[in-house]
């Protein structure tokens, strides 16, 4: 039973995917999603220039959905990820990325996430906290 359960999908699975590629709703979606995730992009590099310290800089790193935010020198991300787990707020310090001592000043925003109105103010909020950071 295990064998057959790990070696093939059940049929009306196999069957739904199938409708979904042949008909063209698999790329409907994918041209759908790539729009939001763009957006979404837009949204938060613009929340980050307005609400984030002077002289911070966002970019898009190919392949993925996140944003590498660069704040400036001497900034501390894992001071600020403390501040900001108070207020249930998430992202990746920079640090997370390297071995070696470096990228302390940056980190990983993830913008695949529904844009809301709660998630807006949550980034805001990450940049005031930002710019109350010594």
């Amino acid at each position: 039973m295990k064998r057959l359960h790990t070696i093939s999908g059940t049929s009306i699975t196999q069957e739904a995917t199938a409708g979904f590629l042949e008909t063209g709703r698999y790329e409907h979606h994918l041209r759908k999603l790539r729009q939001t995730l763009h957006t979404n992009s837009l949204h938060y590099a613009q929340t980050i220039s307005d609400y984030f310290p002077d002289g911070t800089l966002a970019s898009r790193p190919m392949g993925g959905s996140a944003l590498w935010v660069e704040l400036p020198p001497n900034f501390s991300s894992i001071n600020l990820y403390e501040k900001a787990v108070q207020q249930k707020i998430s992202f990746a310090p920079g640090a997370m990325f390297t071995l070696q001592q470096q990228f302390d000043n940056c980190l990983r925003l993830n913008y695949a996430l529904l844009w809301t109105e709660k998630l807006e103010n949550n980034l805001k909020l990450l940049g005031r906290l930002a710019k109350s950071i010594k």
